[in-house]
């Protein structure tokens, strides 16, 4: 499970982390065009920094500031909530997705570490329906003398704004999502939202990139 999740961290945070410039050409209104635009852009960007991956804060930088933006951490956050939504206030919710967000930045920071040249084979372009509200776009993980990874994004389109970000990937019926939410919604139901969200921001300041206990 920790190879599997590392592999796809690795891979969303490849497709996704684009320059704050590029940005501005990703048309977050179809979700087919802002996986493939971003997914472009992002190869290019790492290729060209490959001298500073090992720099941990230059790999936390560039997912909090490139990566999360297509992201939709606030449903992902509520999805690990669960039913205990209901039962935290406004504040309370708005500190957890702060939390779960960068909890998010640190996984993706190690498993960027990882990168090695991987080529992306990106999913052909399907036209997407105006009542459509979620798609999954599958790309493959291709390395010389290895099987191809094939990897589902999950992609949200927020009603009100028209625009589209993942919330979850999943490989070989493994989700990312649901894992964190096994992780994390067992502690929520003994210990309350804002007990964990402490324990996940004394986690975050560790810098300790295992599972929260």
């Amino acid at each position: 499970m920790k190879k599997f999740l590392a592999a796809a961290v690795l891979m969303m945070a490849s497709v996704f982390a684009v320059s704050s410039v590029q940005a501005a050409d990703v048309d977050l209104k179809d979700p087919y065009k802002m996986v493939t635009a971003v997914a472009d852009n992002a190869f290019q960007k790492l290729k060209a920094n490959k001298d500073k991956i090992s720099d941990v804060k230059f790999r936390k930088d560039l997912v909090r500031n490139d990566l999360l933006p297509y992201v939709d951490t606030r449903y992902a956050g509520f999805k690990v909530m669960g039913t205990n939504l209901k039962k935290a206030s406004a504040a309370e919710r708005d500190a957890f997705v702060d939390a779960f967000a960068e909890y998010i930045v640190a996984s993706f920071a190690e498993a960027l570490a990882m990168y090695n040249n991987q080529d992306l084979v990106a999913p052909e372009y399907k036209k997407v329906s105006d009542s459509a509200t979620q798609v999954n776009a599958k790309f493959l993980i291709r390395e010389a003398g290895k099987k191809d990874l094939e990897l589902v994004f999950k992609l949200r389109k927020n009603t009100k704004t028209g625009e589209w970000r993942a919330f979850d990937l999943v490989s070989e019926g493994i989700s990312m999502l649901t894992a964190k939410e096994n992780e994390l919604s067992p502690l929520i139901r003994e210990r309350g939202i804002k007990a964990v969200t402490d324990l996940i921001n004394k986690h975050n300041q560790t810098g300790s990139t295992e599972a929260i206990k």
